[in-house]
């Protein structure tokens, strides 16, 4: 009997494991849904969660119930609501449908969109950050297989696959919820069918956004990927070229790719430290007889772009960087022979224009400029971008006759400079505003306040550079000369007590940092971002660079890159990438945040202290030399969800729903890592 008992016990402890083994096997095959910030290896292991696997988030979380196979979306008009779809099984030829959604209206299935997360190869591995299309805009792309297989696109043998789906929610749709189904299919094969149920919230988003998402790059996408020149060469009285169509439709595809996902390209439109034009209007003549040779070739570039015709949202760039610089539009030459020579100035620059005879043909020419540049923009309506003047010069003998580094300034001599020629920007453009065009300046520092950055606990600490930022007094030089003040990403956090002594109306306060950093690590940092920044007091983030790269072959160690080239896959083209959606989803969570600090702000901030913690600093040297302070993003990607529906409640003044209270900093998710790269010179 005993026997029988134990015999009968071990079946059934094998009737069970054999269970469990089946449950464990559909668990791993099954589709599921999840947050867009999952990132995952080729091999399936997500880099956010601890231990690398979703585990129960397969069943269940903020996107997702396995229950009933429904996928959650929530968002704003005039929002992309977005999720991801996880595939754990080998197939080819995935594609997807979305129903109609019906609720208190209906949304038509052409506001949704799909695409294909795939991974791009780089000097160390595969990164899960490819974003392709599948609208056949790209190679005609319009299915994905897993393992990916794409022609000429890297073949990482990814055991897993991710499906990313979008709905634009219109801006006449009443907010309640709307239900329908999503069919994911393997060729003509039905896959899984499963529920949709997207939450449309009583609030919108505006056509261009309130947190600026600059994208920058040194010359424009097309000249990138060699597929158009520029327009101008140098000197005074030289034609512009005309762009090819080729590299116009290219750059036009960049743009709309940028605005799309609710950021900004803006090239710096000179030579970088020689300062003859590269795009700008061509010029003859020189003081106040100087004008403007010819409008057509950069408004056949630059027009589609302002007037808005490159996003869907109908909105142009926030901010555009015009070419006015010490050697345009008064000289316009490379040459450094040919150059206006400023090193006689470098101890006795003026204020501002008029008061120097020496400097009246460039003050001069400038206003020349400047009048017929703002008159010509009121004409055609380019009256919502902010253009700004932008000094990115760096004294070198070579290449300029400067005796000043007007980029990331740090000493007295080179603020005065800065001063003058941006005095000399505002002055000339003076007729611009009552036309409705706003001209603004910029400037970017590295070492911003130097000696009066803060520990974690708040003591005073000095940089282990201490440049002479406070010393030499740059901010009373040059607080009346600056719109925006783009600050790297350390002494901005360092020193972040010091940012409202610079806001002020049509002030700006941005930080700039890489690109890339963290990307093969949890990418909270991406999707938290304007979290850590509205913390911080920030309302823009200048990339430093757009691009692009190879996805084939991208050495991330040495090449910063927001966007990929499509060249080596044999398209003429760019390609997102995942990160650039990330950014997308916290750029329109700073709307959220804008909405509801105007109900409530106590509530706002005291959710802003519980999604974003103090430490010490992220780099290296900063944190063992310095001992300053840095500001980290909650790393619990769930989180960025309830966060989000505690801002839409805020706006709509109802109380959160219950259920959504955040949990900050959970050991359940790995570690956010997000080195600190100060740009430029230093």
């Amino acid at each position: 009997m005993v026997k029988l008992f134990a015999t009968a016990i071990l079946a059934l402890c094998g009737l069970f494991w054999f269970a469990a083994q089946v449950h464990a096997a559909e668990g791993a095959t099954a589709v599921f849904a999840a947050s867009t910030t999952y990132s995952l290896n080729p091999d399936g292991t997500v880099l956010e969660v601890a231990g690398n696997d979703f585990g129960d988030l397969r069943k269940q979380n903020g996107h997702w119930d396995g229950a009933s196979k429904t996928v959650k979306l929530y968002g704003a008009r005039n929002e992309d609501a977005a999720v991801q779809i996880l595939i754990p099984r080998a197939g080819p030829g995935y594609t997807a449908v979305l129903s109609e959604l019906k609720g208190p209206g209906t949304i038509a299935v052409d506001r949704a969109s799909f695409f294909a997360r795939g991974w791009a190869k780089t000097t160390t591995g595969f990164v899960h950050d490819l974003i392709i299309p599948l609208d056949g805009s790209v190679k005609g792309i319009k299915t994905f297989d897993i393992p990916q297989a794409w022609d000429g696109f890297p073949k990482p043998a990814n055991t897993v696959g991710s499906l990313l789906v979008e709905v634009w929610i219109p801006n006449d749709a009443k907010p309640g919820q709307y239900t329908g189904t999503l069919e994911i299919k393997a060729g003509t094969e039905s896959v899984e069918k499963l529920n949709v149920a997207l939450t449309v919230f009583d609030l919108a988003l505006p056509d261009q956004p309130t947190f600026a998402l600059d994208l920058l790059t040194y010359g424009m996408p097309s000249e990138a990927l060699k597929l158009g020149g520029y327009l101008n060469g140098q000197g005074v009285g030289k034609p512009a070229q005309p762009m090819s169509e080729k590299g116009k439709q290219v750059d036009h595809q960049a743009y709309k790719l940028a605005a799309d996902n609710r950021a900004f390209i803006n090239v710096l439109p000179y030579s970088s430290q020689r300062g003859n034009p590269r795009y700008a209007y061509p010029v003859k003549g020189q003081g106040a007889a100087a004008e403007i040779m010819s409008f057509k070739e950069y408004d056949d570039l630059f027009g589609p772009i302002l007037d808005g015709k490159c996003s869907k949202f109908g909105a142009p760039p926030a901010h555009f960087t015009l070419a006015f610089n010490v050697n345009y539009p008064h000289v316009c030459d490379g040459e450094v022979k040919n150059q206006f020579n400023w090193i006689p100035f470098k101890d006795t620059i003026p204020e501002g224009p008029n008061q120097n005879p020496k400097l009246k043909e460039f003050e001069e020419t400038n206003k020349a400029i400047a009048e017929a540049t703002a008159k010509h923009f009121a004409e055609k309506g380019w009256t919502k971008t902010r253009f700004e003047i932008y000094h990115n010069q760096k004294a070198n003998p070579e290449r300029n006759r400067l005796p000043w580094k007007l980029d990331e300034p740090t000493d007295g001599s080179h603020y005065k400079a800065l001063r003058y020629m941006l005095n000399v920007g505002k002055w000339a453009f003076a007729s611009a505003a009552e036309q409705g065009v706003k001209v603004v300046t910029r400037i970017d520092i590295g070492h911003f306040h130097c000696d009066k950055m803060c520990s974690p606990e708040g003591k005073i600490v000095s940089c282990y550079k201490a440049k002479q930022y406070d010393t030499h007094h740059a901010q009373e030089t040059l607080t009346e000369a600056v719109d925006h003040w783009v600050i790297g990403s350390t002494h901005a956090a360092g020193a972040q007590q010091m940012i409202k002594a610079y806001e002020g109306p049509g002030k700006k306060m941005m930080s700039y940092g890489t690109a890339v950093g963290g990307l093969s690590t949890h990418l909270g940092g991406f999707r938290g971002s304007t979290y850590r920044l509205a913390r911080m007091g920030m309302c823009g983030l200048i990339l430093y660079r757009l691009g692009p790269c190879d996805p084939n072959n991208w050495n991330v160690a040495d090449d910063d890159a927001t966007l990929y080239s499509g060249v080596s896959a044999g398209y003429e083209g760019l390609i997102a990438s995942h990160r650039l959606k990330l950014w997308r989803d916290a750029v329109n969570d700073y709307d959220y945040m804008v909405q509801a600090r105007a109900k409530n702000a106590a509530a706002v901030d005291a959710l802003l202290d519980k999604m974003v913690r103090v430490a010490i600093s992220s780099d290296e040297k900063y944190r063992t030399q310095t001992g300053s302070r840095d500001f980290y993003v909650n790393n619990n990607v769930e989180d960025f969800l309830r966060a989000k529906l505690q801002l839409a409640a805020l706006i709509s003044g109802q109380s959160p729903p219950e259920g959504i209270e955040l949990e900050p900093f959970s050991k359940k998710f790995t570690p956010i890592v997000a080195k600190d790269g100060i740009v430029g010179y230093d």
